[in-house]
């Protein structure tokens, strides 16, 4: 039976490292070891039986720095990046707002693209786009509860699933938004019988579904066998606060 394969991405070392309530909260990958980690996230899933079709992406620079990676070792350079709003980071206070009040502003596609992001397909329209108000039920916006998140997180989910046609597909994301859209995937009767943990710098997971099946199966979580030096160990988790009271 044919299998079609969702992989999620954490990206590697930023050149400014974020802290929560002080930011920066959009910083590009480190100029060294952050595009080494890129690389082999991108030799990882390149290398993978089944890789990836497609790659949707946050609009964040960390992301789409690792976007690009992994669309270059597919061999997929032109119109290969979709923008995705609604794999934005958790747009809560602590990880959007730094202490002068100033919030994050993600760029625009054609920002990204004058950024020499000219893998990202500019005909692709978000289909979970960002809201000024939450009476879009599941749209991104300024400022989400963990509860809405995962609301989010379901809603986007299901309209990439539904757009990507059953293409094998990645995306790159941050770690409360990727882990919420897992935790969606997994289905577990309770936070408690999850299996979504941790989930470290450069770190792959992996779900599949047999033709026919409704359910996805969970084959891989936050791996980091890829990783150069220390982080193939797994370093500078994080996790959503609801998985850190399991």
């Amino acid at each position: 039976m044919t299998k079609q394969y969702i992989y999620f991405v954490r990206y590697g070392l930023t050149k400014y490292p974020l802290v929560e309530d002080v930011g920066p909260y959009d910083s590009p990958l480190h100029p060294i070891d952050g595009y080494e980690h890129g690389i082999a996230i991108a030799r990882r899933l390149a290398a993978m039986p089944t890789p990836p079709d497609v790659v949707y992406s946050s609009s964040l620079h960390r992301a789409v720095n690792t976007s690009q990676l992994i669309v270059h070792a597919l061999g997929k350079t032109k119109n290969s990046i979709r923008v995705e709003d609604g794999l934005i980071e958790w747009l809560t206070p602590s990880l959007t707002v730094e202490p002068d009040g100033t919030r994050l502003q993600p760029r625009s596609v054609q920002q990204l693209v004058d950024m020499t992001f000219t893998e990202i397909d500019q005909e692709y329209q978000s289909v979970n786009p960002i809201a000024t108000d939450p009476s879009t039920t599941g749209a991104p916006y300024f400022f989400e509860s963990e509860e809405y998140l995962m609301i989010r997180a379901k809603v986007s989910m299901q309209r990439i699933l539904e757009h990507a046609d059953g293409k094998n597909i990645c995306i790159v994301s941050h770690v409360p938004c990727a882990q919420a859209m897992a935790l969606y995937l997994e289905g577990a009767a309770s936070i408690k019988e999850s299996k979504i943990g941790p989930w470290p710098l450069g770190g792959v997971t992996m779900f599949t579904k047999e033709a026919g099946n409704d359910g996805w199966k969970l084959e891989m979580y936050a791996d980091t066998s890829h990783m150069p030096g220390d982080y193939k160990n797994g370093l500078k988790e994080w996790s959503l606060p609801c998985l850190t009271k399991k």
